[in-house]
C-alpha cells in the first residue's frame, strides 16, 4: 500500500488543497499539523531540505521507501504525470 504524509499548518490554503486532492482521488494519507512543534517543523524541513509547508512525502508500505514529492505544486505534477502514464499503459492495450 503506498500513502502520503503531509506535513502542514491548519490554515494554509496550499495544505489545504493538497488534502482536498488526496481526497478526491481517495488516496491514504496522513496530514499531521505543526503549528505547536516549531522543533519538530524545523527538523522536517532541514530533514528533507525545504522551506515551506506543505512538505509531502508519498510512503511504500511494501518496500518501507519513501519519496519526498515537494510542495502542493509538486504533488499536483507528480499525480498528473501519474495518470498520464496510467492512461498511456490503457491507451496501448
Amino acid at each position: 500500500m503506498r500513502y502520503y504524509q503531509i506535513y502542514a499548518w491548519t490554515e494554509c490554503p496550499f495544505c489545504v488543497h493538497a488534502k482536498e486532492i488526496l481526497i478526491q482521488k481517495e488516496e491514504q494519507f496522513m496530514f499531521c499539523c505543526l503549528e505547536q512543534s516549531d522543533a519538530l517543523l524545523k527538523y522536517i524541513k532541514k530533514k528533507y531540505n525545504w522551506e515551506t509547508v506543505p512538505l509531502i512525502i508519498e510512503k511504500n508500505t511494501m518496500s518501507n521507501e519513501e519519496k519526498f514529492l515537494g510542495g502542493f505544486t509538486d504533488l499536483v505534477k507528480y499525480l498528473e504525470e501519474e495518470q498520464n502514464e496510467e492512461n498511456k499503459q490503457t491507451m496501448g492495450k
